[in-house]
């Protein structure tokens, strides 16, 4: 289908081409996270998931980001001359990125114990977590919650998923976080104080999540796998979603 799900012009298009009804794209990646709640009727409801990273590695990936690509809207060249303490002293920085985009608040907004609230309730209520230092068990867990097998060719869609593991993709490599107690590391944590603790109750969550599939065996995508691309192919039944529910 012809949709950007990434834009606001692309979900009120998704809308009215009725995406959500079309069973035609079984998933939908978007940073839009209040507008895309629109496009789901209450006939065709959504499940999300997302992978979460430590807030203060993301702060410093997206400074040694910003500061080569020049390809997006956030380049600032002024930041390929700062250090990372310069930045987090800077009108620049990141403040608590992903408590403002859970409340729905911008950098204007001064933040407190509601807006983490907030955020909590929701990542609790909605959010089927994920942790970027836990990918193998996140990408596990999102195999069997959501019923994905392979069904194209096993062994080379294994092989893929091992390289995805052991090599990531689109991935930025940086130095690491400034020493715990210096002055770039307090000045950067300052800055991202909510979303740490954001942070540690996600952690949190993702231990008792795991109650979701723990009577799903491991291997979870190889079970009863089909192969398109086989001579000759099998194909998963047409009649049967298998989906366990929480």
């Amino acid at each position: 289908m012809n949709v950007d799900t990434t834009s606001s012009e692309g979900l009120v298009r998704a809308k009215t081409m009725r995406l959500a009804e079309s069973h035609l794209a079984e998933l939908i990646v978007t940073p839009l996270f209040y507008e895309v709640e629109d496009i789901f009727p209450s006939t065709h409801k959504g499940r999300m998931f997302t992978i979460f990273r430590n807030p203060m590695e993301r702060a410093m990936s997206m400074f040694f980001y910003i500061q080569v690509a020049d390809w997006e809207a956030s380049y600032n060249p002024l930041l390929a001359k700062m250090s990372i303490e310069e930045y987090a002293k800077s009108p620049y920085v990141e403040n608590n990125w992903m408590v403002r985009k859970l409340s729905n608040v911008d950098k204007t907004v001064k933040l407190s114990d509601d807006h983490l609230q907030v955020a909590m309730d929701i990542v609790r209520r909605k959010i089927l977590v994920g942790l970027l230092t836990k990918k193998e068990e996140s990408l596990d867990r999102f195999e069997k919650f959501f019923g994905w097998k392979f069904k194209v060719k096993p062994d080379n869609q294994e092989l893929c998923r091992t390289v995805l593991m052991d090599q990531g993709a689109n991935s930025n490599v940086h130095d690491d976080l400034p020493d715990e107690g210096s002055d770039a590391y307090n000045a950067l944590l300052f800055h991202n104080r909510w979303d740490m603790l954001l942070y540690d109750y996600i952690e949190d969550l993702f231990m008792l999540q795991e109650a979701f599939v723990s009577h799903l065996p491991d291997g979870y995508r190889l079970l009863d796998a089909t192969c398109a691309k086989c001579i000759p192919p099998t194909f998963p039944p047409m009649n049967t979603m298998e989906i366990p529910v929480s």
